[in-house]
């Protein structure tokens, strides 16, 4: 894991001095565009929109699309003036109940590693988040942009979220969803039921990416040259008014042979 960030926690009057690492990895397989005709790898050109005139490097200027086709120029100097004061701390404002937090607002999850001399004061502010059951909301800067941030244990670790501020989200009020809708007594009975089989405890590790590693495959048969078998792919299926007690029924038969079959295999 790389160090991200050296700083401190701000906990009142007291600094923790840490390091942020990443706390995830990207398992996709990344890929290179190239020339169809002889696989020569290809460069992205920067090039004018009106004429595809080539344009150099030193000469692009950052603009605000205000209204179409007008833009107002911004220069070094204007982001110098808005520029946030690296503090290199984490400040916390405030202690919230986890649960308060509308998932939503959770971005990305990093690791806060204590630095020399910092032990005693990162294991206290671990133990006051245990036993309250808290999260700390706190501000911090990285590269020159403000975060809003969850400061939480997982395990032993203080673990830090980066969030959404508020003016971020959409509002729920902008999704289309049904209005009142009358379910019958059976419905809910046969959707709770479902609900109750398929109910486990939550394994990550027994979720698994499919379509990652059905291409890792792939690529890797290409690689040595073996013959790539093809799959025949579903076309998704037709939105239809179907017979909502009857899928039920049936989804209830298929988990329950399903359980079936996890305890014979599991005897």
């Amino acid at each position: 894991m790389g160090t991200i960030w050296k700083g401190a926690i701000s906990f009142g009057l007291v600094n923790i001095p840490v390091r942020v690492e990443s706390a995830t990895q990207d398992s996709s397989p990344s890929f290179r565009m190239l020339d169809g005709r002889d696989n020569s790898p290809i460069k992205i050109r920067r090039v004018r929109q009106s004429d595809e005139e080539p344009v150099e490097y030193k000469d692009l200027v950052k603009g605000y699309e205000y209204e179409p086709g007008h833009y107002v120029i911004l220069d070094d100097e204007d982001f110098k003036q808005v520029a946030l004061q690296v503090t290199r701390t984490i400040d916390i404002m405030d202690f919230v109940e986890e649960s308060e937090i509308d998932s939503r607002y959770f971005e990305k999850p990093y690791y806060l590693a204590v630095q020399p001399g910092g032990e005693k004061p990162y294991a206290l502010l671990r133990q006051a988040l245990s036993e309250t059951g808290k999260v700390a909301v706190a501000k911090v800067v990285f590269r020159n942009r403000e975060h809003l941030a969850a400061v939480k244990v997982v395990g032993d670790v203080l673990v830090l979220d980066t969030m959404r501020f508020h003016e971020e989200l959409i509002p729920l009020e902008a999704v289309q969803v049904p209005d009142e809708v009358d379910l019958s007594k059976k419905e809910i009975d046969m959707a709770l039921q479902l609900v109750g089989q398929l109910t486990a405890e939550f394994q990550p590790e027994a979720y698994k990416d499919e379509y990652n590693e059905k291409l890792k495959e792939r690529i890797q048969a290409k690689i040595e040259g073996e013959e790539v078998a093809e799959i025949e792919v579903e076309e998704a299926a037709e939105t239809e008014v179907v017979d909502l007690v009857a899928r039920l029924k049936e989804s209830l038969e298929k988990a329950e042979s399903e359980r079936e079959e996890k305890k014979a295999a599991g005897s």
